[in-house]
């Protein structure tokens, strides 16, 4: 397209609610990809929609992270008055809540930018668009804390510690509720109600320049 930029879009049919994502990115010269998600076509019939977002598997190395958000404890969207806005830092294994019942932990809301970079600051930063982001990041995949359909009884030391980076960089995410400390599920104003959505996000490449030794070496 112009301006010397390169636009890719991936379109996936969602076939059990008849509904769409397409996926837009538009990269330039220096590295940066915008990248832009477009869901159609949900009836608004269908239930409510627990999590939007996109999902990405780093490599272990990436476990340094800090962010421009809300912190330094885990927030969600109906638990966030407490953690106020600022810059952050911390390890990828230390933002795992440990619940005695294995479960959804760690979450960040209201977040301008994450970066997650190695030891030598090299990395990749993950900066909003159109809307505020919200992030999570273990050493983890979200199917790890997932009970199933059959509740096993599982304890904090049946989740696995994987070789890797399991990233979330999500539009929003539905409220915790528990008003009465059981089961009760979030306000209307922090559910997800099933339609339309677009948002967006800027990935950008970090790296770091080595000064040069002395004697040119």
């Amino acid at each position: 397209i112009a301006n010397g930029l390169v636009r890719v879009r991936a379109t996936y049919a969602l076939e059990g609610v008849n509904g769409a994502i397409s996926v837009c990115y538009t990269l330039n010269c220096e590295g940066s990809i915008q990248v832009k998600n477009d869901l159609t076509g949900i009836p608004d019939t269908m239930p409510r929609i627990p999590r939007l977002g996109n999902n990405l598997v780093l490599k272990p190395a990436y476990d340094q992270v800090e962010w421009y958000g809300r912190g330094p404890h885990e927030n969600y969207q109906d638990r966030k008055t407490g953690a106020l806005v600022g810059r952050y830092q911390s390890a990828v294994s230390e933002l795992l809540y440990p619940y005695i019942r294995p479960q959804e932990n760690g979450y960040r809301t209201d977040v301008r930018e994450v970066i997650l970079k190695n030891k030598h600051g090299h990395g990749i930063a993950f900066a909003a668009a159109e809307n505020l982001l919200s992030f999570s990041a273990h050493h983890q995949l979200n199917s790890d804390f997932d009970a199933g359909n059959q509740k096993l009884q599982r304890h904090t030391y049946d989740v696995p510690v994987r070789p890797l980076v399991n990233l979330n960089i999500d539009f929003m995410q539905m409220g915790v509720g528990g008003d009465n400390s059981w089961g009760a599920t979030p306000h209307e104003e922090y559910m997800i109600k099933p339609g339309s959505y677009s948002y967006g996000f800027i990935i950008k490449p970090l790296r770091t320049t080595v000064p040069r030794q002395a004697g040119g070496g």
